[in-house]
């Protein structure tokens, strides 16, 4: 059984211009908005009501260029680890492009699918159990600032949606590198930049609008390609939100390949470890 024909047709797009970045593919924004409206639609499907607590976990295969139709089709994993949790598959042309696994149980109605068929779709370089609950925080010292959940951020559960959260992730990442050395002008003077490959978010509870959001981010593992970052979510009054690590590698610009992270990176994650 091919992975890109599995499970149910849940949702359908394109890639838009504008929703492209400074590495001229779609935005893992965008990924993210997409698999949480598959996730939505499934859930309706079966008559299941969304859950207060969200855990996404999400990886990326192959990019996708302007103008490039999406579909999104859902099952249910039958056997192994992750058995009842309902996966989500992103393709385009046939071809396979991300995939996610939406920790959400009580689908029946969607197709069971053999865990071999979709290893692709299980967690590589991040662990795959939902993010156990944050302890509360109040303390300010290098808590990057959000600002305030704009009404145009919320799904239409009144929730902030992932995408807007992963953004913030990202404007938080470039920072966080951005110190480290890794940036843009490093990025454009030696054609190395940095790239999504894995992602696992978990939302404790829905964000609702008007909450001042604030984190923390720090590197949680490095190796000779990649690193994660791991950020936690406050509220302004220290009420934990929502947890993400974040798996980067760095990438060559001009073969759109793989590559080892900089030397002076290497050296300053190991003397600010």
């Amino acid at each position: 059984m091919d992975i890109c024909t599995i499970g149910t047709p849940t949702f359908m797009t394109r890639v838009e211009t504008w929703e492209c970045d400074h590495n001229q593919h779609w935005n893992v924004r965008q990924y993210l908005r997409c698999f949480q409206q598959a996730g939505f639609v499934a859930r309706d499907m079966c008559g299941v009501a969304p859950t207060g607590v969200l855990t996404q976990h999400t990886r990326f295969h192959r990019e996708l260029l302007e103008a490039a139709p999406v579909e999104i089709r859902s099952a249910v994993v039958g056997d192994g680890p992750f058995a009842g949790v309902c996966v989500h598959v992103l393709t385009s042309d046939g071809r396979l492009s991300a995939t996610a696994l939406d920790h959400v149980t009580g689908l029946g109605d969607l197709p069971v699918v053999a865990s071999d068929v979709v290893k692709l779709a299980l967690p590589r370089g991040i662990d795959g159990a939902p993010h156990r609950p944050l302890a509360s925080t109040v303390d300010t010292h290098d808590m990057v600032q959000h600002g305030y959940v704009q009404p145009k951020e919320l799904d239409h559960l009144g929730g902030l949606s992932l995408d807007w959260l992963m953004g913030r992730i990202a404007a938080a990442s470039s920072d966080h590198m951005g110190r480290l050395g890794f940036t843009p002008e490093y990025v454009r003077e030696h054609a190395i930049s940095r790239m999504g490959v894995e992602t696992k978010m978990t939302v404790f509870a829905p964000v609702p609008v008007g909450t001042r959001l604030c984190s923390t981010v720090q590197v949680a593992e490095t190796g000779r390609k990649n690193i994660t970052l791991r950020h936690r979510f406050f509220a302004a009054d220290g009420t934990p939100v929502a947890v993400s690590d974040q798996g980067l590698v760095a990438v060559d610009m001009t073969t759109r390949r793989a590559t080892e992270l900089p030397e002076f990176l290497r050296k300053a994650l190991s003397d600010n470890p």
